[in-house]
């Protein structure tokens, strides 16, 4: 197994690795329609089914009595997890796998929603060439994971062969949602350092012993971030389905800034929700359904709790537009002290830094700042990347000036860069994700009102700071 160059991290295949998961009508999201009104043995209505790339999910199900729902088989590293199926407890899921003739080993699919050997994996086992098929009755209501098990499935778990089914209740998923989105996490084991260029070939040492190069949502570095960040407006509740293909870690899902209202641990569906969570385990091969309220605008990080792997890639973006509620959240700025006024009631954190021991290695200082001509005409700045400072952190423009930062990553993490408004706010202002060894450029008008502009990296925003004075 191969990889495209880190920045879109994208599986691709020597040989294709294509034991396909696609539905019948591969295309649009459409709705789930009948597709004729034959009757199968079983005394069910057949039903064609759309299958979409993630973050897309499915629509709801509308029909009110269970069916035989047919899937045929989509090329699983075409879609980095591959897409979601959806069905309803009663339908009896057909699963029909084709390994086309140009691959070289033998594929199949465990899907943990099945009652029966293997999950179905032995009856799916199909070498390069053949065709093979069968169905379940879905049982159990829930989002399940499903991957390949054939050969050393580690090997074909860790090359993107893996997904989620979703079997809704039989009276349907709670109407609550206003957007549903669908991520999965999983890593990548590469021959190359992460932020290494180039093709690169799955690294066996580093998957036997959990060394991942990538931990990535939705089979990329960059998939949920940028414009391909996750949408929502104030008020909205948002429904996430996320499931764990490890192949090797568990994932400490958390959405910063955002409380689970709603989460179903481990996906099961049969049992109630838990509330009020901030943070859940999501064991590889496990899955789990979060629901939650968006009161406050802005960019939320969606992240493995376990936080140094957003250093490798596990970070995602919700953007959330509309009306700031003050009453929820209220940035007060930098002020030195905070009074509450009659009524209201304030604390004051103090945090005092301890003396560094001789051991102790200090941060780089920064370069002095630096100042474009007094001029209105377009300046490029320079500005390096370091773990976990900017260089120069201080900076200086004339009003209206168009800026084109030219960003340079000289640390090994991902960074970026965020401006602020006048309020100190973060809002849509902010270049995607620079990997460790990369430049971006970053184009950039300054305001024309007068004044200092925090900027900040969105993955460090504590440690990673720094000002532009417009003149």
């Amino acid at each position: 197994m191969r990889f495209a160059s880190l920045g879109a991290l994208v599986p691709r295949s020597r040989t294709s690795l294509a034991t396909a998961f696609a539905v019948l009508a591969l295309g649009a999201v459409l709705p789930l329609t009948a597709a004729c009104s034959t009757e199968t043995t079983n005394g069910q209505s057949s039903v064609t089914a759309d299958l979409v790339a993630p973050p897309a999910v499915p629509p709801p199900i509308d029909r009110s009595s269970p069916a035989h729902v047919s899937y045929n088989l989509w090329t699983f590293n075409g879609s980095d997890p591959g897409p979601l199926i959806r069905v309803r407890v009663g339908d009896t899921v057909e699963i029909r796998l084709a390994n086309p003739a140009t691959n070289t080993q033998p594929h199949n699919i465990d899907l943990h929603a099945v009652n029966g050997p293997g999950g179905g994996m032995q009856a799916s086992m199909v070498d390069p060439g053949q065709e093979r098929a069968f169905t379940f009755k879905a049982k159990s209501a829930g989002l399940f994971t499903y991957h390949c098990a054939a050969g050393i499935v580690a090997d074909h778990i860790a090359n993107g062969m893996y997904g989620g089914i979703l079997v809704e209740p039989a009276n349907g998923m709670p109407t609550s949602a206003d957007h549903e989105y669908y991520i999965g996490q999983n890593e990548f084991y590469t021959t190359g350092a992460t932020g290494a260029k180039g093709p690169q070939d799955l690294d066996y040492n580093k998957l036997q012993h959990e060394d991942p190069t990538y931990v990535a949502f939705n089979g990329s570095t960059t998939a949920i971030t940028g414009n391909k960040a996750l949408q929502a407006k104030t008020g909205d509740t948002v429904r996430l389905f996320m499931v764990d293909g490890g192949p090797n870690y568990a994932s400490s899902f958390h959405v910063i800034g955002e409380i689970f209202d709603r989460a179903w641990d481990f996906g099961s569906l049969i049992n109630d929700p838990l509330r009020g969570i901030q943070t859940i385990t999501v064991p590889p091969g496990g899955s789990v359904i979060t629901e939650f309220k968006v009161d406050v605008p802005g960019d939320y990080k969606i992240v493995d709790h376990a936080i140094s792997r957003v250093g490798l890639g596990a970070a995602g973006v919700l953007h959330v537009t509309g009306d700031p509620d003050t009453s929820i959240f209220n940035a007060l700025g930098p002020a030195t002290s905070i009074n509450g006024g009659s009524g209201s009631a304030t604390s004051t954190m103090t945090m005092t830094p301890s003396t560094p021991s001789a051991t102790t290695t200090p941060t780089p200082a920064p370069s002095a700042a630096a100042t474009t001509p007094a001029s209105t005409e377009a300046q490029t700045i320079t500005l390096q990347l370091k773990d976990n400072f900017f260089d120069p952190a201080k900076l200086t423009v004339k009003a209206g000036q168009h800026i084109t930062f030219d960003l340079k990553n000289v640390g090994k993490v991902p960074h970026n860069l965020a401006i602020a408004d006048k309020g100190g706010n973060y809002g849509d202002v902010a270049s995607d994700l620079v990997r460790g060894g990369e430049d971006l450029k970053f184009d950039w008008t300054a305001p024309a009102a007068t004044g200092v502009y925090n900027f900040r990296c969105d993955v460090h925003p504590t440690q990673m700071t720094g000002t532009i004075t417009v003149q």
